[in-house]
Order: structure tokens, then C-alpha cells, then sequence
């Protein structure tokens, strides 16, 4: 099988990425694309948009919010070295300077010795060592070239800047209006910044849009249960919470189990990291090591020129390909059915269709979803075969092509269960090039509540077939 990978690759979207020339050679490597809000959503962002699209329109866009943003307002970069000192100052505006750095924070003299400032992007560290007035002076912990309008964190100072402002509202309205189609919410601290965000879509007619949170807070650490179950989907950002769930005695591991107990996808950012050979955005120890965790999203941050973005993800690509089945158990497979006795029905279904997968030499399955519920359950179970998943519903369409081993598709109102069989036997005949036997089997799950889905005629359970008789 040559046409499927399991494990879905999220790729930022930067100038030197959104030409249609890098685009083509990488978009079948991609499965979602990342807007960020750093700098609003502009015409570029719908340029960006308009060229994917054209291209592939299946692929998914991913909006950044900005969250609580504080960026470098220099326009040039600046090489900074270990042990210098450097002086941060406030402003406003943009500055033609590269002898101190200039950032968009007022507060700058109110931060104590100490203070940790990291610069995102730039992977700089810089420690406090005095304040006067809106100048921090500093010392660089870790050095290297800092890049213009980077973004700044200050970990464990209160800021006091809102987590959803007005001009982050009319950036996602806009970005509604081009096509995008799901929500990662940047430096969330508690649920209610997910709450926030909802209430918001709702109002703009867009409540089936899903939300991932972003986990790069110490607060948001600390509250990461709140997250896993208000949130659709978790980003880790690993490069900023690594010392922050050593002090809460949690790891990784902990979070994606969690997750995949609740049937929700896990990404891991990869924002690289700089040495004087090259930079390297992801490693194939770290593909092997994810693809045993069932990681859903690899999320690939730092794509700076045009050559290293090719190579980048066409390297991720054969990692995938050589790691992503790697996997072990990633929950306890019993206590998956018996977690929520609302749906207790559904996931015992869901629960078997996976075990017979590992029971009777399974291909594929085939399932209908109308909220991306039997999907991401599914997915969650990390199983060795495509889940060729068919829905109604733009959004959902959207969000289940980021789940593990899952391949969506788009549907009409009046697509029946016969439409189901028939297109789900192209669909395999597609994803396998035709490399399947008239008698390998093939299961169709369909889990819900009710006895009969009276939308499509199908029947509540498992069916398994050979692939001849679909």
C-alpha cells in the first residue's frame, strides 16, 4: 500500500511556503496547513488559501490565534551571541535597529532579575539582570540570529494582556470568510479561553468548527484534564512545557494516553532546533519515538527557506512511512468502553470493530460520521488499518482527516447506505492501487445510539464482508 499514510503531517504556512511552485512538489506529503495570526489575517493569508485550494481542496486550514502576543518590533535581524548583554526596549512602532532589541511590551520595567524572556521562533533565551523605565537589560542565556518580529514569552509573569482581543475576533470573521476550517487557540490557560472561543463561533454561525488548544502554559499544564475534555483536539508544544510537567509530575506519555482514552487527536509541535551545521526542524529518532506514543499530527513549525521546506517534509514523510506502525498499546483497551455509560453502546461497538481488525486480517473499515465521533474513537485506538470515513458535514470532513488513519470524505445530503458500500469499495480499491484480493475483508461500523440511522438506512453495529461481496 503506496497511496496512505497513517499519521497526518501539519505544516506552517510562511512566504517562502505559499508559492505554488514549493506547494505542488510537497501538498500530497501535507494534510494541513497553518495560518498564523501573528501579524493579522492579510491578503497573503488569502493568497495562501486561494493557491492551496487550488491546488488540493481537500486539504484542511488551520487558523493560530494569537492568544497573548508580544512580538520583537525590529525589522531587521539582530545576531546576538551567549553571555552578551543586550538591552529590550519598549515600542510601539517598527524600528530600523540592530543594536538592541525593541518589543511591543509595556512592562518591560517592571520584570525582576532573573525574569526568563524567550524568543520563539529564534529559539533565544535571555536572562534579566536590571530594569529602568521600559528597558530590560539582559543577559543571552542561549544566542543565535534573532529574527525580526519574532514572538516573546516571559514564563511565570502575569502580563494582563486579554486572551481574546477585538482585532483577534476580526481576524478569525475574516479568515471565516476565506475558507478556514479549524481553530488551533495559542497560550490558552483554562477551558474558559475554549468557552471564549466557542461562544464567539457560535455568534458568526460557526459552532461545528472544531477547536484544538495549544499546551504551552504553565497554566495550561496544570489544568490539562480541563483542556482534554472541553477541546476537540491537544497541541503539545513541547520545546516550552518539558520543565513545566516535571514540576506537576506529569509526562507526555500521561497526556496522550488520556487523550486517546477520550477519543481525542494529539499533535507535537516541532519548532527545531539550530546548530552551525544546519537546522533541523524534526529527527527520525523523534518520528520512532511519537509513532510508539500514536501521535495524530507531527506539526512542523520552523520552515524558513525554500530548499530546507522541501527537504524537511519530504524527510518527515519517509520517517512516517518507515515509524508510524511502530506502535503499542496506547490505552487500556477495556476501560475505553466502559468510561462514559452514555455511550456505552457506540464504543463497544467501536472497541470490537478494532479487535476484529487484529482477530480476522482485516483491510479496511468503513463508517459513516456526522460530528466526527465514531471517527475519532476509532483513531484513538490506533489501528493498522485506513479508516475510510464518510460524512455530510464541511467541518467534520475537515477535522477527521487529522486523526490517525483516517481518510474523510465529503458526501451528500442524500447519500445512503448503498452510496456508502459502493463509493468505500472505490475508496479501499484507490487507497490500496488496487493491491487488494476479491477476498480480503472489509468491515463497515456504524455506532450510535439508536437502533437505525433513519438519515442514511443503516443499521446500528458491525458487518463484515469480503471485499467481492461489498
Amino acid at each position: 500500500m503506496t497511496n496512505f499514510h497513517f499519521a497526518k503531517v501539519i505544516a506552517g504556512v510562511w512566504p517562502t511556503l505559499a508559492k505554488e511552485t514549493v506547494l505542488s512538489k510537497i501538498i500530497n506529503m501535507v494534510d494541513v496547513f497553518k495560518i498564523s495570526l501573528w501579524g493579522g489575517f492579510d491578503d497573503n493569508n488569502k493568497k495562501y488559501i486561494d493557491t492551496l485550494m487550488k491546488l488540493d481542496n481537500s486539504k484542511t486550514i488551520m487558523l493560530e490565534t494569537r492568544g497573548e502576543d508580544i512580538r520583537v518590533k525590529n525589522v531587521m535581524d539582530i545576531k546576538l551571541k551567549d553571555k552578551q548583554i543586550i538591552e529590550i526596549e519598549y515600542s510601539e512602532y517598527a524600528q530600523e535597529n540592530n543594536q538592541k532589541i525593541f518589543a511591543d511590551a509595556t512592562f518591560l520595567g517592571t520584570l525582576k532579575p532573573g525574569q526568563l524572556i524567550i524568543f520563539e521562533q529564534s529559539n533565544i533565551t535571555v536572562k534579566v539582570k536590571s530594569t529602568k523605565e521600559d528597558i530590560a537589560v539582559g543577559e543571552v542565556v542561549h544566542g543565535w540570529d534573532l529574527i525580526q518580529y519574532d514572538r516573546m514569552f516571559f514564563p511565570d509573569y502575569d502580563t494582563e494582556i486579554p486572551f481574546f482581543s477585538e482585532r483577534e475576533k476580526k481576524d478569525i470573521l475574516r479568515g471565516l470568510e476565506y475558507g478556514v476550517h479549524v481553530i488551533a487557540a495559542s497560550l490558552v490557560r483554562s477551558k474558559n479561553d475554549i468557552f471564549e472561543i466557542k461562544e464567539f463561533l457560535t455568534a458568526n454561525n460557526a459552532e461545528k468548527m472544531k477547536i484544538f488548544a495549544k499546551i504551552e502554559t504553565i497554566e495550561a499544564v496544570k489544568n490539562i484534564d480541563e483542556f482534554i475534555e472541553s477541546a476537540d483536539g491537544i497541541i503539545l508544544v513541547m520545546e516550552k512545557i518539558t520543565e513545566y510537567l516535571k514540576d506537576y509530575k506529569i509526562t507526555e506519555e500521561d497526556i496522550i494516553k488520556k487523550c486517546k482514552l477520550e477519543g481525542k487527536p494529539i499533535a507535537i509541535t516541532f519548532g527545531g532546533s539550530k546548530t552551525k551545521e544546519k537546522p533541523t526542524t524534526i529527527t527520525e529518532q523523534e518520528v520512532k519515538q511519537y509513532s510508539q506514543m500514536c501521535i495524530d499530527c507531527y506539526m512542523l513549525n520552523t520552515l524558513l527557506k525554500e530548499d530546507e521546506t522541501i527537504e524537511v517534509i519530504t524527510e518527515t514523510s519517509k520517517y512516517l512511512e518507515k515509524h508510524e506502525l511502530s506502535i503499542k498499546d496506547c490505552c487500556d483497551k477495556e476501560e475505553f468502553y466502559k468510561r462514559n455509560e452514555n455511550y456505552f453502546v457506540r464504543d463497544y461497538i467501536i472497541y470490537n470493530a478494532y479487535r476484529i481488525t487484529n482477530e480476522a486480517d482485516i483491510k479496511a473499515m468503513v463508517s459513516f460520521t456526522e460530528n466526527g465521533y465514531t471517527s475519532s474513537r476509532l483513531s484513538s485506538l490506533s489501528p493498522k488499518v485506513p479508516v475510510i470515513a464518510f460524512t455530510k458535514v464541511d467541518e467534520t470532513y475537515r477535522y477527521i482527516n487529522m486523526l490517525w488513519g483516517v481518510r474523510g470524505y465529503k458526501i451528500s445530503q442524500s447519500f445512503s447506505y448503498e452510496n456508502l458500500k459502493r463509493v468505500g469499495k472505490e475508496m479501499i480499491r484507490i487507497i490500496f492501487k488496487g493491491n487488494i484480493s476479491l477476498d480480503d475483508k472489509i468491515i463497515i461500523v456504524q455506532a450510535n445510539e439508536i437502533i437505525k440511522d433513519e438519515k442514511t438506512g443503516m443499521i446500528n453495529g458491525l458487518e463484515l464482508y469480503k471485499f467481492k461481496n461489498i
